[in-house]
């Protein structure tokens, strides 16, 4: 049974834009008022305002028109942040990131032994997409191209990951999101490992992943986000690790930015007797993202990082820089 609902008037206020005005008549169905959800060109605000917002009042409400997925600004930092972050995609909704990144060292742990003979310089590009088969389930893959010198290139360790949101909680002063992931990383070529190469991008793994993450939403356009979970190395050799992130940032409809802190953790790893042997590596890192929209589905974002400790892993800087692009979900007449 479908039923008129007649919005008179919302009334969007931005930071730092000026006030707009949507008036629009809808034929909904009894009770199920998350149908409006589906309907096109209202979908990306209706999605956020209409579940938690009187539908017949005037409604002055802040909100971020952050257009572009936040979860492609991190595409340049997966291989230690890794794909899953607290965003999900609208249903049919496409992004895609093609990202640079740099990193350099000079000093390794071997071990718990620093060691500063080395000099190692890593290049890769990563394409990087996003889907949302409807708001609450999505799919994140990862497909990097490394080199560190003539011998040592090709595309490197993929991730594929479905990703699922729990709990969705409206409150007050924002919302509260928890997630759940599960997917696999691994090889998508045949380059060198050690001890084949003193110079390897990578030692050919396969990799079981789960993670879970909470994210609280402020309506200022803050927000924090904590992550866990475990990552089950079945090959070249079995082991576990786990790893951890807390991020905060803010999120604008003329910028994005955030700093975060990770730690992995990997479960009796021993001590590598060259780098990126087949050992795991523990870490703590830290860094963050400024991201700019240059249109309504275009933008560009820089981010770095910096590994404080380790064992298993290279003292390094990690600089890098990318564009984003986003297709929008097909467009749903408004029915009658």
């Amino acid at each position: 049974m479908f039923v008129p609902l007649y919005i008179r008037k919302i009334e969007i206020w931005l930071p730092g834009e000026q006030k707009f005005s949507l008036k629009r008549e809808f034929n909904v169905p009894k009770g199920k008022f998350s149908f409006l959800k589906r309907m096109y060109p209202l979908r990306q605000l209706l999605c956020n305002l209409m579940d938690i917002l009187p539908y017949n009042s005037n409604i002055r409400f802040m909100k971020n028109l952050f257009l572009l997925s936040i979860s492609l600004l991190f595409a340049l930092g997966l291989k230690a942040q890794g794909p899953i972050d607290g965003y999900m995609k609208a249903g049919g909704e496409t992004d895609f990131a093609l990202s640079y990144g740099y990193e350099h060292y000079e000093k390794y742990y071997l071990g718990n032994m620093l060691q500063d003979t080395f000099n190692r310089t890593y290049q890769s590009v990563n394409l990087f997409v996003a889907y949302g088969f409807e708001k609450n389930l999505g799919f994140v893959a990862s497909i990097p191209f490394m080199w560190s010198d003539k011998e040592n290139r090709g595309f490197q360790d993929g991730q594929f990951f479905i990703k699922y949101r729990a709990l969705e909680k409206k409150m007050k002063k924002g919302r509260l999101d928890y997630m759940l992931a599960g997917g696999i990383t691994t090889a998508i070529s045949g380059y060198k490992v050690s001890p084949e190469s003193s110079n390897p991008i990578g030692e050919r793994p396969t990799i079981i992943e789960f993670r879970t993450l909470a994210q609280h939403h402020f309506n200022s356009g803050f927000f924090v986000m904590a992550k866990t979970g475990v990552s089950l190395k079945i090959r070249p050799n079995t082991q576990t690790a786990i790893p951890n992130l807390i991020r905060a940032g803010y999120a604008h409809s003329r910028f994005y930015t955030d700093f975060w802190l990770e730690g992995v953790f990997s479960i009796g790893a021993k001590a590598n007797e060259v780098p990126l042997g087949q050992e795991g590596s523990t870490f703590i890192k830290f860094g963050g993202t400024f991201y700019y929209p240059i249109g309504k589905y275009f933008g560009a974002f820089i981010n770095g990082a910096y590994t404080a400790w380790g064992r298993n892993i290279g003292i390094s800087p990690r600089f890098g820089t990318g564009v984003v692009f986003k297709i929008p979900p097909r467009k749903i007449e408004d029915k009658k």
